[in-house]
């Protein structure tokens, strides 16, 4: 096994872990996506922050990643350097698994970024990090999150029902398990 690259390139997009120097831009992205977040992602019932709480979060992200627990990326358009959105592997869901997560930009949804952007993460995971599957936990009412996922070959395996804002949600629990390896033919 061995660590997580810092940072990652596609056709169109670079990954780059979270920096300190990223505050200002995440704390405006946030800010400007705040209503086509929040009914979808977790973490934004505790916003909007101040630059601050946001410099704070991001440092944590780096602890994080430098522990190897969790993964964060930020993903930002790879000629112009624009900040996008985020992908994660997250060190939760139980021994030899991650959880892959993102989110995007509202201006930047329905071109494929997200796919592209978490297509390499299962391999990585199941290569660096040595876990035996990936799961991915989408609201059912996400499909865009939904065909993300099904892009990254992860079925669905069960339902996870929970309580958002007074309001019940139930979510998607889709897996990719690591492929059996094969041995010489003989």
């Amino acid at each position: 096994m061995s660590a997580l690259p810092d940072e990652m390139a596609t056709a169109r997009l670079r990954l780059r872990r979270w920096r300190e120097s990223d505050a200002e831009e995440l704390r405006r992205v946030l800010d400007d996506n705040d209503a086509h977040l929040r009914p979808w992602i977790p973490f934004m019932k505790d916003e909007p922050r101040s630059l601050e709480a946001t410099r704070e979060r991001i440092a944590t992200f780096v602890q994080s990643f430098d522990c190897g627990e969790h993964h964060r990326y930020a993903i930002r358009e790879r000629t112009s350097g624009v900040l996008l959105g985020e992908t994660m592997l997250l060190d939760r869901g139980g021994p030899g698994t991650r959880e892959i997560g993102y989110w995007l930009d509202r201006a930047h949804c329905g071109l494929g970024f997200a796919s592209e952007a978490t297509a390499e993460l299962p391999e990585l995971a199941f290569a660096c990090l040595g876990v035996e599957r990936v799961i991915l936990r989408c609201d059912e009412r996400n499909t865009a999150s939904l065909s993300v996922a099904r892009r990254l070959h992860a079925l669905p395996i069960g339902f996870e029902d929970l309580i958002e804002n007074g309001q019940p949600v139930r979510l998607v629990v889709l897996e990719r398990r690591r492929p059996l390896a094969v041995g010489p033919a003989r």
